[in-house]
């Protein structure tokens, strides 16, 4: 009898071996995914009655048509993923470096023996959840393009128009991307004056009234900028062609930039569509931080909450929890949280914290706690309220119920109550933030460098007046 199967998945032809009881090979294959290869798969590991632990790394997508017609053909059949860095280092225990896909096939096999309880269920979600999951995740790198695409445009202005982007009321206005759009050129708007400009401003925006105020401004930072760059042309790297050449580049950005809001729009109508069929009740939103981004995000990384046996496997799965590092007497506190979960949920989960901190005072009792009482940073305090944020998030989708703000000793709270509260015991102070702010490397450190017997020593001092050229 089969006792656990490893598949080790490809785009092409995918790797299968198959081990009895006593862990002993009893039978190895290949197959690609089409029907008959699926039937190949199928026939071969359900033989004889056999009902085996499937054990997947999943990588890509190619696992996801394998799996599903597995729980089709044998739904009691356990389907279970383990963690690569698990099958790396047991692969290297096994077979030193040496790397194939049969050797990952076989080490996927052995995992039910050797770590049977850290194994996780595959979770084949329903149709709909599965295609949240997939809109939400574009949603997030689309927004992470245009936020790329938002700091090369900030980069380029700063750099070769200082001082005229901060003289808009608002950096990405229609006036403001009306102006990168067709008046970085310097030489150009200088030349064409500014009631050019001011009417300009004004077309673009014709129903606010503010347009000659703010194309005065803008006028007066261009021909500052102008002055500056006459001032640099003598080295030759600036003049009104490359000008003419970096409004095609800003203009380009910009194209993207829209393009990416405009799908963004488009996702957010199809999102709240499917949101509103998964969770009717829409009760993720009573939770203060949940809004219209990060409830589909739970709702679609989460799909049958049911299929969690308890809240500390719940938050096992999310990875809202602190890795645990103990020996002997001794035992490391406040490590980093561990690899687990959705990358999209750790996200939500911390946009979530940091407004729900500000609003449940439970949860800013917590942060408070982390900062003042146990010297923590702002995002090793963020930590434990993702983690408190994390079992309201499972219990309000597990009982379908709307949740209810509490103070600190357990009582119902309006909001505007819990807000004062907040306000008047749970705020951490600037100097205790600044105490708390790691920094980064040597700051302040200057290098003092001297030739002693002919060769170059160097010594480190915070001190300006102990340097010596």
């Amino acid at each position: 009898m089969i006792y656990s199967v490893g598949i080790d998945v490809h785009k092409g032809r995918h790797r299968v071996y198959c081990l009895d009881e006593r862990a002993q090979v009893c039978d190895a294959f290949s197959f690609q995914t089409t029907p008959e290869g699926l039937s190949t798969l199928g026939e071969r590991i359900f033989k004889d009655g056999s009902s085996p632990v499937v054990v997947f790394e999943p990588a890509g997508l190619s696992w996801l048509m394998v799996a599903a017609y597995l729980r089709s053909q044998r739904p009691e059949c356990r389907l279970v993923k383990a963690k690569g860095q698990k099958v790396a280092a047991l692969r290297r225990y096994l077979r030193t470096s040496a790397k194939s896909d049969r050797i990952d096939a076989l080490t996927l096999a052995k995992m039910p023996f050797i770590d049977p309880e850290r194994l996780d269920e595959l979770y084949l979600a329903p149709a709909e959840t599965q295609a949240l999951l997939r809109l939400t995740r574009q949603r997030k790198r689309l927004e992470d393009q245009r936020t790329a695409h938002k700091k090369r445009i900030g980069a380029i202005v700063d750099g070769y128009l200082p001082g005229v982007r901060q003289a808009f009321s608002y950096a990405w206005s229609i006036r403001a991307r009306a102006f990168f759009h067709s008046g970085i050129n310097l030489f150009k708007v200088v030349r064409e004056g500014e009631e050019a400009l001011c009417h300009f401003f004004v077309q673009a925006k014709p129903r606010d009234k503010g347009g000659k105020a703010e194309g005065h401004l803008v006028y007066r930072a261009c021909q500052n900028a102008l002055a500056i760059v006459e001032l640099c042309q003598a080295a030759g790297s600036l003049s009104e062609e490359f000008y003419t050449d970096l409004q095609d580049e800003i203009d380009r950005e910009l194209r993207l930039m829209e393009a990416a809001e405009a799908e963004i729009e488009a996702l957010d109508r199809r999102i709240e569509e499917l949101y509103r069929r998964l969770h009717p009740s829409d009760n993720l939103r009573t939770i203060p931080g949940v809004g219209e981004h990060t409830a589909p995000a739970f709702v679609a990384c989460i799909g049958d909450p049911a299929r969690f046996p308890s809240q500390s496997a719940f938050a096992n799965w999310t990875g809202a929890v602190p890795g645990a590092k103990q020996s002997s007497e001794t035992e490391s506190k406040g490590l980093r949280m561990t690899k687990a979960g959705p990358a999209i949920m750790k996200w939500a989960l911390y946009q979530v914290g940091q407004i729900g901190r500000q609003w449940d005072p439970q949860l800013a009792a917590v942060y408070y706690r982390q900062m003042v009482y146990h010297g923590k940073t702002h995002k090793q305090a963020m930590g434990a309220v993702m983690s408190h944020i994390g079992a309201r998030v499972f219990t309000v989708l597990r009982e379908d119920r709307a949740y209810e703000l509490r103070d600190t000793e357990g009582k119902s709270i309006t909001t505007m109550a819990a807000r004062a509260l907040i306000l008047a015991k749970y705020q951490v102070s600037e100097d205790i933030r600044k105490e708390r702010r790691r920094s980064k490397g040597r700051k302040g450190i200057t290098a003092i460098v001297w030739k002693r017997g002919g060769c170059w020593s160097a010594t480190y001092t915070r001190q300006p007046e102990l340097l010596k050229l």
